[in-house]
């Protein structure tokens, strides 16, 4: 609940600051990082650990959810802004993934929505518990995937480090 609430906070302060424009050492794929805790590259959706997707209470996001060590329990998601919907009534499935790699965006196919979101997440959670809670947040204000300008925000000292 903690955690839904600062993600909320954090997006409440980047409507004003925001300019439209991926663990423990036995997690795969870690990203080089100075912090503690390294943030996960993204598996995807063709990997076991992967569990799906869901609107988030916020609206406008998009969570998509991993098992990074195939326990059974959910430990990794990353959430995404919606840049646009369509019917998936009017649009073919080959017709929305034409769409979203003409734009750079990744596509989720639900019925009777298609959403379209940013290509990268904007916020990356490690440690997610049994209500979708996250133990670890970090926001990627660029959304540029993981190349280390990633900010993590701890329920103690949330910031953000915008000039």
């Amino acid at each position: 609940m903690k955690a839904r609430f600062l993600l909320g906070m954090i997006l409440v302060h980047m409507v004003w600051i925001h300019s439209p424009a991926h663990a423990q050492d036995s997690f795969p794929s870690l990203s080089q990082r100075s912090d503690e805790v390294q943030i996960p590259t993204e598996p995807g959706w063709g990997q076991p650990s992967y569990r799906g997707w869901e609107l988030v209470s916020i609206p406008g996001l998009i969570a998509t959810y991993y098992d990074l060590d195939l326990d059974g329990k959910l430990d990794y998601q990353v959430i995404r802004k919606i840049i646009r919907k369509g019917s998936s009534e009017k649009m073919t499935i080959q017709d929305a993934i034409q769409s979203a790699r003409i734009d750079h965006l990744t596509v989720y196919v639900s019925k009777p929505v298609i959403y379209f979101t940013s290509k990268y997440p904007l916020f990356y959670c490690l440690g997610v518990d049994f209500r979708r809670n996250c133990t670890n947040i970090w926001i990627d204000i660029a959304e540029d995937g993981l190349n280390g300008n990633e900010t993590l925000y701890t329920l103690s000292k949330p910031r953000i480090q915008v000039r």
